[in-house]
This record gives structure tokens, sequence and C-alpha cells, in this order.
């Protein structure tokens, strides 16, 4: 693993990712499942409490980085300033490229130096090197990207991307992905299973 890579130190996280394995879960029963991990993994990504008069950014990739948005939170310091933004990114089906459909970033000011990206996998690396260049690009300094797994390929190309400003904090590392791009065997479209759309 790169030097900007750190596996969750809690072995309870693999307990409760192996429920999540479990392609018959209900969506709410997903949904309860993310947040436990994210809960577990927030403590490991969460290293040091905001500096005084620090503004901490949380970057949402959207729809699935939305379950642990609250979780994610809650391992924060009560007091801590912060400021939640969306990220809309999808990872189109035959190139598998990212394509950026929402993003309502407002001017940054100079107390956010810190974000914390929350997206539930990583699959190729593709929308997390997104996500990483548009951070960037907006002047933040430090990113810590917090995903409850990883392909290894594509945790390898993500971290490449800014190794010196970006910090990953993963659950667990699988090492291939299928033909369409989906972490093998990871929990499927976490997507889907969440929001229950592949059910509609």
């Amino acid at each position: 693993m790169a030097p900007n890579t750190f596996l969750v130190s809690d072995p309870k996280f693999a307990t409760v990712l192996s429920r999540l394995r479990d392609r018959s879960l209900r969506p709410s029963a997903v949904r309860s499942t993310v947040a436990e991990l994210t809960r577990v993994l927030a403590k490991d990504a969460v290293a040091s409490p905001p500096k005084p008069g620090e503004k901490v950014a949380i970057v949402v990739i959207m729809r699935s980085g939305l379950a642990m948005m609250e979780p994610f939170i809650e391992a924060l310091p009560e007091d801590t300033d912060m400021v939640i933004y969306h990220l809309g990114l999808f990872r189109e089906r035959e190139t598998l490229q990212p394509i950026e459909y929402y993003n309502k970033f407002a001017k940054k000011t100079p107390n956010i130096t810190h974000a914390y990206v929350l997206d539930p996998l990583v699959a190729t690396g593709g929308t997390a090197g997104a996500a990483i260049n548009i951070l960037k690009d907006w002047g933040i300094d430090q990113i810590t990207f917090s995903c409850l797994i990883a392909s290894q390929s594509g945790l390898e190309a993500a971290s490449r991307v800014w190794s010196e400003g970006t910090r990953f904090v993963v659950g667990a590392v699988d090492a291939e992905l299928d033909s369409k791009g989906y972490v093998k065997p990871g929990v499927g479209d976490i997507g889907d299973r969440l929001f229950g759309t592949a059910l509609a």
C-alpha cells in the first residue's frame, strides 16, 4: 500500500463488513450497516481535532456518500466548526470515466484547509481522483478520503493523484474489479442497495 493509505485498525470492522457483503440485506439494513461501519472508520479518519479557528469541510460524494454523513459527523468534536458540501459525480457506464453533475462549492475562506471526503467505495479510482482534483483546485491543503472498501488497483490509482496532500483511510481492500468496473467481491452497487433503486 502507498504511504498515504491506511487500513482501519479496529478488528470489528471486518465483522460488520461481512454483513454488508450479504446481497440479500434490505435497504434499511444496508443503511444501518453502512452507518455502523462509518462510525468505526471515523475513529481512524479523524486523527486529530481541528485547530482553533479552523473550519472543516465535509464533502459528501453523491449519492452513496449521503449514508456516511451523519455517522461520520458524530465522530467530530461537538464544537467543530464545519461546512458540508455535496459533490455529484457518477461513472459513465461504457467508458467508466467520472462525470461531474453537481458542484455548489462556494468561494473558499482561508480558515478552510482540511476536507474530509466521504464515499463508501473506490472502484477504478476515477471518481476519487476527480474529487481530489476538484478540491485541490478549490484550494484545500489537506484531504482525508474516507471509504469503506477499495479495490487494490483503484486505491493505488487514486492515492497517486495528489499523494502529498491526500490521506486515504480505508476499511478493506478487495483484490479485483469485475468486467463492469465494480469491486470484486465488493458489495455490489452500494447506491442501489442503500436506496432500494435496484428493486424499483
